[in-house]
């Protein structure tokens, strides 16, 4: 029926279907004589359905495969490309759905493809998609699905079940979809390890841990941090260890301290020869008095002379008007935020940590350094170098992170003395 014009078509001896001009319609109607064919538009179709009707609507050929794409889907146009399915949306609801920009799902993270009675599932990861499908084209959707798992299978060399699947089935395909991406992302990272960027490496790790958290795969986080711990060995690399976490005072994000990395929220910092840490640590207690009235009544000798007794016993209350701060930086980043009184003592811990790392690293690197001369003279910027040292002790003393006694000797160390 191909090219043919829309209208009224024979569909057995008695009977006649309406040809839209691509397809057959579920509308039928009985002819006055067998020989009576009419596609006039002044009938009325009716609902009336026999078996013989059926079959001829079954039996009617479906649009070719390769006329399939693009297929204008309701608000979604998808179509076939050799990175994956191309989906832009049409509409503001397909746009919400697949985003204001045109985008390609990679044949790798599709995870499943189904038929709905309602459009097309296809599921990115975790992420599903339901693209409705307007229902003069519903009977399409098969074929179209059909064709995408055809290339699926010639992209990726896997096969991929079009039908409906259970529980058991989407939870093992996403997680082998995830998988698949935490490989292409550590074997990214491996690439930045060897080329001895730290930094680079510090930020690309932390963002695939947030990514693994982010697809709520059971064992997720602890898959990627193992496959990252194995591509450090296997390269040579440190392993970070870790040194303590704070804990904000508020609902700000908290900070875990590694030996040579700190992680808050969504960011992730090197430690460095010039990182450093400090708690600090403001206000005071305060006790006041106020009369107690309980006690008044009961050391009154008359009426009326409860004040003087309640003054006598005043009850004291001790006000905490301190407030504590913890601040970690370095050239070109810090991270500050408040924390609760009571956990300075941790704070102050890390913060000897971090900076006992940090002059760990700055010892290493002088000491890597070869001097020009055998008797190389002091130069002005062994005398910052110094000066810088002094100052960071001097620091320290003030933020209470080390006693005077501490003070003093790591300044004598510093001067040779």
């Amino acid at each position: 029926m191909g090219g043919a014009a829309a209208g009224w078509y024979p569909n057995g001896p008695a009977w006649e279907t309406y040809w839209d001009g691509t397809q057959w319609l579920d509308q039928h109607r009985q002819v006055a004589s067998p020989s009576r064919v009419d596609t006039g538009a002044n009938h009325q179709p009716t609902t009336t359905t026999t078996t013989q009707s059926m079959e001829a609507l079954v039996a009617a050929p479906p649009q070719p495969e390769a006329e399939l794409f693009p297929f204008a889907a309701s608000g979604v146009i998808i179509d076939i490309r050799p990175e994956g399915i191309h989906l832009v949306g049409t509409t503001w609801l397909g746009r919400g759905l697949v985003g204001d920009e045109p985008r390609v799902v990679p044949w790798d993270d599709i995870s499943t493809l189904e038929v709905m009675t309602t459009g097309i599932r296809i599921r990115e990861g975790r992420k599903a998609m339901l693209i409705g499908v307007p229902s003069k084209l519903a009977a399409q959707s098969p074929f179209v699905v059909k064709r995408l798992a055809q290339e699926f299978e010639i992209a990726t060399g896997r096969t991929l079940s079009t039908g409906k699947v259970t529980r058991a089935e989407k939870t093992a395909a996403v997680e082998n979809v995830f998988r698949r991406a935490l490989s292409r992302k550590v074997e990214t990272i491996g690439a930045v390890i060897e080329s001895g960027d730290h930094s680079a490496e510090v930020a690309m790790s932390h963002a695939l841990l947030v990514w693994s958290k982010a697809q709520k795969i059971k064992g997720g986080v602890e898959l990627a941090t193992s496959q990252l711990d194995e591509l450090r060995r296997s390269l040579g690399a440190h392993v970070p260890v870790m040194v303590g976490i704070v804990v904000p005072a508020n609902f700000s994000p908290k900070l875990t301290v590694f030996d040579d990395r700190v992680h808050r929220g969504g960011e992730a910092r090197p430690i460095d020869a010039s990182t450093q840490a400090q708690v600090f640590l403001d206000g005071q207690v305060q006790v006041t008095s106020r009369p107690s009235m309980t006690a008044g009544l009961i050391g009154s000798m008359l009426p009326g002379t409860a004040l003087l007794p309640a003054l006598a016993f005043g009850k004291k209350e001790k006000t905490d008007t301190r407030q504590a701060e913890f601040h970690i930086g370095s050239r070109d980043w810090t991270f500050s935020m408040n924390i609760p009184v009571q956990s300075v003592g941790s704070a102050r811990s890390i913060a000897q940590r971090i900076n006992a790392i940090a002059d760990g690293m700055e010892r290493d690197a002088r000491s890597s350094q070869v001097p020009s001369t055998p008797t190389a003279t002091p130069s002005l910027s062994d005398d910052a170098d110094l000066t810088s040292q002094i100052e960071r002790i001097v620091a320290l003393e003030r933020s209470g992170a080390i006693t005077a006694e501490q003070a003093t000797a790591m300044k004598a160390r510093v001067l040779g003395l």
